[in-house]
């Protein structure tokens, strides 16, 4: 049987080698197409469709095409399967590694006045993507590794509590009165549950986290007789269920007071000891998390205006205001290095003895040698001579 198929695997074999060298044709005979399906190991180097200009490319370009177009912001579909959640190797590192690529049409960070930039994104017709976090699979990790920790410290402490309090409540060690057992009873009860429900509540904290991490975020412009808007992408609680989309009105959506996104360190100026900043909605106590790794639009100074009630120059000083403090700190270096100089080894108890003894000799000084206050001595007065005493001389 195997001599009566060999013809006829031989003739698929050449034929499906022809389909690969040559060019799709407009009009595929069915014996073709089942000599196609009947091979797909070979299928791998098929010329495909670019949907974009209509054509065929290679299936190596159209791969190289498609892994370019998911680092660029806005064009990777963000899915929220298992999979999508955690990573795919345990090699962490890997996964930490930037992927996006700058966005094209997007003006290039700290080259531009931020007043430029701002007035050229609110020139846009269309809604704008502003910001797109990088992959959030390792907050996912984190996040559940500490939920279930705690979760189990919860269940565990929950389980040992209640076995110590019925052993208690049964062996009456103190011999205590019915009632005042029962009260005893009750009262560790509420003890084992509170130090249960603790860890439990921080659980279930961790799980929601995630819920709270921004994915991406577009600047809505104004229209006619409606003022900008934001609109942002978050996870959902559950996997594999729709993305949440919150829109707002500009200036409901800030950042602390005293919190800054522009640091002037990095590819966007965003870079800072802290991974992320917070932007909490008005009235609302919980905030939204957004990783400073990832892509933003500009810089990191149309974000400082956006998200705040600050106008461009005082976004533009705040830059200042960090040069002076760096100033401040090179001058205080300077001195610390001179005074290091001067006194070697513990050049800091040394300095600090000798102002303690330049303030004992000031105080010294302004109470007198004896260390006693001088007191002033005051003059007797002399008795004033009235006029009806004065006697009259004689002429």
């Amino acid at each position: 049987m195997l001599l009566l198929a060999k013809p006829f695997l031989s003739t698929a074999f050449i034929v499906a080698r022809r389909s690969v060298s040559s060019s799709f044709r407009p009009s595929i005979s069915p014996i073709h197409s089942a000599l196609q399906f009947s091979f797909p190991r070979f299928q791998s180097n098929l010329q495909k469709r670019d949907p974009e200009h209509n054509k065929h490319i290679s299936a190596d370009a159209f791969e190289k095409k498609e892994v370019i177009k998911r680092r660029i912001p806005g064009e990777r579909v963000q899915g929220n399967t298992l999979q999508d959640r955690f990573p795919s190797t345990w090699k962490f590192d890997l996964e930490a590694m930037p992927t996006l690529l700058p966005r094209p049409g997007v003006p290039e960070p700290n080259r531009y006045p931020l007043a430029k930039m701002y007035q050229f994104l609110k020139s846009k017709k269309e809604p704008e993507l502003i910001y797109e976090a990088e992959p959030h699979k390792l907050y996912f990790v984190f996040c559940y590794a500490f939920a279930i920790v705690f979760i189990v410290y919860s269940v565990n402490a929950l389980v040992i509590g209640r076995q110590l309090t019925d052993r208690m409540y049964a062996d009456n060690e103190m011999n205590l009165e019915n009632w005042k057992l029962d009260l005893e009873y009750i009262m560790h009860g509420v003890i084992v549950m509170v130090l249960g429900l603790l860890p439990l509540s921080v659980g279930f904290g961790f799980l929601w986290l995630p819920t709270r991490l921004i994915r991406r975020i577009w600047y809505l412009p104004a229209g006619a007789g409606r003022g900008a808007y934001i609109r942002f992408t978050t996870h959902p609680l559950l996997p594999n269920r729709p993305t949440p989309i919150r829109i707002m009105p500009l200036g409901s959506l800030q950042k602390s007071i005293t919190a800054r996104i522009y640091s002037g360190k990095g590819f966007y100026g965003v870079n800072d000891s802290s991974f992320f900043f917070f932007l909490r909605e008005s009235g609302k106590k919980l905030p939204f998390i957004v990783d400073r790794k990832g892509f933003f639009w500009g810089d990191g100074r149309i974000f400082d205006l956006i998200f705040s009630n600050s106008s461009i120059d005082e976004v533009e000083s705040s830059k200042k205001i960090d040069e002076v403090y760096g100033d401040m700190l090179k001058e205080r270096r300077a001195k610390q290095q001179e005074l290091r100089k001067q006194y070697g080894f513990g050049w800091r108890t040394k300095a600090a003895g000798k102002l303690m003894l330049n303030d004992i000799s000031k105080i010294k000084s302004i109470l007198g040698e004896d260390g006693k206050t001088p007191v002033k001595k005051e003059e007797p007065k002399k008795p004033e001579k009235s006029e009806e005493t004065e006697e009259p001389k004689n002429t």
